[in-house]
């Protein structure tokens, strides 16, 4: 599905929702058209350039210099009464260099020069020559793109890649490879296994602890049952000698006697190499932490079933 097809398809959703609430539904169809017109929106405005990139855009070769991958444990909505909890993101991108004609504007900009480098001390780097031997004829240009965990691994250093370009009245300037992923920030869903798991030696690399968080009925935050431990490690899967990190979400308790440097056991799918799971460990926090709210819910909704068959069986 290419940028083009993917914003018209939440445009004509934009529509239907709008043409919906037009209509003044009951508020149980209101609420999804509403959450579909905001869900076509965010799309068409995040993938909109793209999508006129690949109408009106012109196509240039580039170069990829360098590669940058991390792997964050970050807090979310930690400010106020709300609780806070852990997400694990993992970000790729790569820095793409190309010889534009006519490229003035914003967006882009040369690499350092190899005398000013000298005259700081610093040595010319891999990437640095990279630079130079972007293909084609013009100003040398460079722009960094976000890519999925596929894309990133085919952007080997040094590979030439295909770009689209798109310059609105020569002010602006937008650059991406024309295999670029559609909404590459978005994490994809995987539905069932990613294939046989391989035992590979990992160190560790950080620790991060969560000791509370929000429940299932309750906002705001409170002691977590079993604080969960989020687990970075460093390990090379196959076909990536280089290694790679991935994190693991564990009960925090279970790995007490490790520590940043520790060695450790993870097992790895071949089509999920960045999601390892730590041997030796117990993952019992995800239904721990919510037991007691799951007993309530379970209990309320038994009530209300209850007193449902009750008024039924008095007006039979």
């Amino acid at each position: 599905m290419t940028a083009t097809l993917l914003v018209g398809t939440s445009a004509a959703i934009l529509v239907l929702a709008l043409l919906m609430l037009a209509a003044r539904p009951p508020w149980w169809l209101s609420l999804p058209a509403l959450f579909l017109g905001v869900l076509g929106l965010l799309v068409m405005v995040a993938e909109g350039p793209h999508a006129a990139a690949e109408i009106w855009g012109e196509r240039l070769e580039g170069v990829v210099a360098a590669t940058h991958a991390s792997v964050l444990v970050e807090s979310a909505r930690s400010s106020g009464a709300r609780a806070s909890h852990m997400v694990v993101r993992h970000r790729f991108a790569a820095s793409v260099c190309y010889r534009a004609p006519e490229a003035p504007g914003l967006g882009a900009g040369a690499p350092i020069d190899p005398a000013i480098l000298a005259a700081i001390g610093e040595a010319e780097s891999a990437a640095d020559r990279r630079y130079r031997q972007a293909p084609g004829s013009g100003i040398l240009r460079q722009t960094q793109v976000r890519l999925d965990e596929a894309s990133f691994d085919a952007a080997q250093p040094g590979r030439t890649v295909m770009l689209r370009r798109l310059r609105p009245f020569g002010l602006v300037e937008w650059t991406w490879p024309v295999d670029a992923p559609l909404l590459p920030m978005l994490p994809r869903p995987r539905l069932g296994g990613d294939g046989p798991r391989v035992a590979l030696p990992a160190v560790v690399t950080a620790i991060t602890v969560d000791p509370r968080g929000r429940g299932l009925l309750n906002r705001r935050a409170y002691d977590y049952a079993v604080p969960v431990a989020y687990v970075r490690l460093r390990y090379a899967p196959p076909g990536q000698p280089a290694g790679v990190e991935g994190v693991d979400a564990v009960d925090a308790p279970s790995v007490s006697a490790l520590a940043v440097g520790s060695p450790a056991v993870v097992t790895v799918a071949a089509q999920a190499p960045r999601q390892p799971r730590l041997l030796g460990v117990e993952r019992t926090y995800w239904w721990r932490n919510v037991l007691v709210e799951a007993l309530v819910l379970v209990g309320l909704l038994a009530t209300v079933l209850i007193i449902i068959g009750v008024r039924m069986r008095r007006r039979g």
